[in-house]
């Protein structure tokens, strides 16, 4: 007996070893906006210590057993998944909270290895194990809409922990956005909807939203003493129109806006915040908030709720509404892209990349277009507006071109590119048309065809002494200094 209360002792010291290996935290961003809507940014996230042991490789605190097991099944290195509805006005709400993405599903990985061939097929099981986790059309993520970028998301690695391996990229962007997908998203936070941020989590006021981007990613980084530790986020934008849900102009509370209460902190989180971004004027909070800061160089009352449970956050508007104390807050680098050309046989695409700063900047443009639209690379044209209105050539520092294969890959055009400061730049290229058989159009063929983003990635200089992004300043302020992309 004696043996077995020993036995029992050091099975209860290793739990609690690996229960603190795990941390939570949980933060919901409120920031007025200039047109009178609201945006709420929920960030949950989960770091726990790499390890290859078997007793720490196995057990699961915090950490979702499903995304574990599926990461361990499929050799993920790196996971990003997104399902967004709306599109981000950035004329009027400024720089967006995360990486903009497009209307639809969209998920890239980083399979360990280099290996093709066994890439592909860990790629197909983990967009079939997604699929099944989220209630979602991702197991039509196959061969004919799956790329492999070569310029693109490289800077969002780490060097200090990045290891080899076969970046997958896919989208569906026919795929729609609902209450199906938010349940098991729900489901992989600790505290789930019982308590915490995730009480608010009203699916009604969400998908009623003007705006709505629901996604997780999953990394590994350096954490404290030099230790590789792996990272799991949950992410969660809306946009709300007061208005439209018969709140008045002046005022209106969190409850009344989400339509549920805030109680208590989840129990497992080691921090649990509300913040508001405030305007330089016409804004008043109640209660008084726990502290100050600042983010994006805007002045931040911070709510805790370890602090202050049951908080219900009032917000009071001058009557003027004074939406103009906000000053213009565009990204510096933007992007607008069209399909040119009409009829059935052939076409075009022509994308507008502007730089508003004062500094040349380095940007990747990727385009994946589907196999039956056929881009010839040599009608590639990249042409430059500079400041004094004259237009010149401007030639790429490094391009890869993919062709497509009929019925089995689709075209990939990269662009690696240095932007004047203060310029508006032109890409243009041509394609034809593939015939379709009666049963590859998709329902509803009158409505047309749906065709991915183009994805324009840039890294922040931070020496031009500009302000960060909106989603750089948070992913700084929430998870600690990183370079921004």
């Amino acid at each position: 007996m004696r043996i077995l209360n020993h036995a029992a002792l050091a099975v209860c010291g290793s739990l609690l070893v690996l229960a603190n290996a795990e941390t939570f935290t949980e933060d919901l961003l409120v920031k007025p906006l200039q047109d009178g809507r609201v945006l709420l940014h929920f960030e949950f996230s989960i770091q726990r210590t790499a390890s290859t042991a078997n007793e720490t490789l196995y057990h699961y605190h915090l950490f979702p057993r499903q995304i574990g097991e599926i990461s361990r099944r499929y050799d993920v290195d790196e996971l990003h998944l997104s399902f967004t509805q709306g599109g981000w006005r950035e004329s009027k709400w400024g720089s967006p909270p995360v990486n903009s993405q497009g209307i639809g599903a969209e998920v890239h990985a980083r399979i360990k290895g280099g290996d093709v061939i066994q890439s592909e097929s860990q790629w197909r099981g983990l967009t079939n194990a997604l699929s099944g986790v989220f209630c979602a059309s991702l197991n039509f993520i196959d061969t004919t809409n799956t790329a492999t970028p070569q310029l693109t998301f490289a800077a969002d690695r780490d060097a200090a922990t990045a290891t080899s391996g076969v970046l997958r990229h896919g989208y569906l962007p026919r795929e729609n956005v609902c209450t199906e997908n938010l349940t098991p998203w729900i489901k992989q936070l600790p505290c789930q909807s019982k308590s915490g941020l995730g009480l608010l989590l009203n699916p009604y006021r969400l998908y009623s939203a003007d705006f709505h981007s629901m996604g997780l990613s999953l990394s590994f980084a350096k954490g404290p003493k030099g230790k590789r530790v792996q990272q799991y986020k949950q992410r969660l934008s809306v946009v709300v129109d007061p208005s439209a849900l018969g709140l008045g102009g002046d005022g209106w509370t969190l409850s009344e806006l989400v339509d549920r209460q805030l109680g208590t902190a989840c129990p497992a989180a080691t921090r649990s915040t509300v913040r508001v971004i405030q305007p330089s004027s016409g804004l008043k909070l109640a209660p008084k908030p726990a502290s100050t800061t600042k983010l994006a160089g805007r002045g931040v009352s911070v709510f805790d709720l370890r602090k202050q449970p049951n908080v219900d956050i009032a917000f009071e508007f001058a009557p003027q509404k004074d939406y103009g104390a906000w000053p213009s807050e565009r990204p510096s680098i933007s992007a607008h892209r069209y399909v040119t050309g009409h009829g059935g046989s052939n076409g075009g695409v022509e994308a507008t990349l502007t730089n508003r700063g004062d500094r040349a900047a380095n940007v990747t443009y990727l385009d994946v277009l589907p196999w039956y639209l056929r881009v010839y690379s040599h009608t590639l044209d990249i042409q430059t507006q500079a400041a004094d209105g004259s237009w010149n050539l401007l030639r790429p520092t490094s391009t890869a071109f993919t062709p497509a294969i009929d019925r089995g890959r689709p075209s990939s055009i990269e662009v690696a590119l240095v932007l004047p400061a203060s310029s508006r730049t032109t890409l243009r290229y041509s394609f034809d048309k593939g015939f379709l058989k009666y049963t590859e159009h998709p329902p509803d063929a009158n409505r047309g065809f749906n065709i991915g983003p183009a994805i324009v990635s840039y890294q922040h200089d931070s020496t031009t002494g500009a302000e960060l992004p909106l989603h750089c300043a948070i992913e700084q302020a929430l998870s600690g200094p990183s370079e921004c992309t």
